[in-house]
């Protein structure tokens, strides 16, 4: 009988990761994000396949700081239907199912990102590791 072997990347990582498609806007990206209670969002190409990634810091950033204020204008607002692809990460750092628990922390560290989508091989999203995911199972298994 086959027997899967699973790696600590697979105790640690989310398995059941929320991504969005190149066309989703700034708007709903943002709502995504805190009904979810989420900061990363892996963005999907057409195939499925992953395309880049945008953090709850790029919304922010992207975002006028005058929305929902008095000097709010039409050009704050247009900001929140802008599309993702134009703003996303583009060269993703990531991990596999055979990358180390350790291997992920130290490529989060020289990369200074706070999560790494796991891909298979075809660069389809089958998790994502975060900096809180390690915290986490440090925190459990002393």
């Amino acid at each position: 009988m086959f027997e899967q072997r699973i790696s600590e990347l697979d105790r640690v990582m989310t398995e059941d990761v929320v991504c969005i498609d190149m066309d989703f806007t700034l708007l709903k990206a943002t709502e995504l994000c805190s009904e979810k209670r989420i900061r990363h969002l892996p963005v999907l190409d057409e195939d499925n396949r992953l395309a880049g990634i945008v953090t709850d810091r790029d919304l922010r950033y992207f975002l006028s700081p005058r929305l929902g204020t008095i000097s709010e204008n039409s050009s704050d607002r247009e900001s929140l239907s802008r599309h993702v692809h134009q703003m996303m990460v583009r060269k993703v750092v990531c991990a596999t199912r055979d990358t180390t628990l350790s291997e992920a922390a130290q490529l989060m560290l020289a990369n200074r990102v706070g999560c790494l989508p796991v891909v298979n091989g075809n660069r389809l999203v089958v998790g994502i590791i975060t900096t809180s995911d390690i915290l986490r199972y440090v925190a459990q298994n002393p």
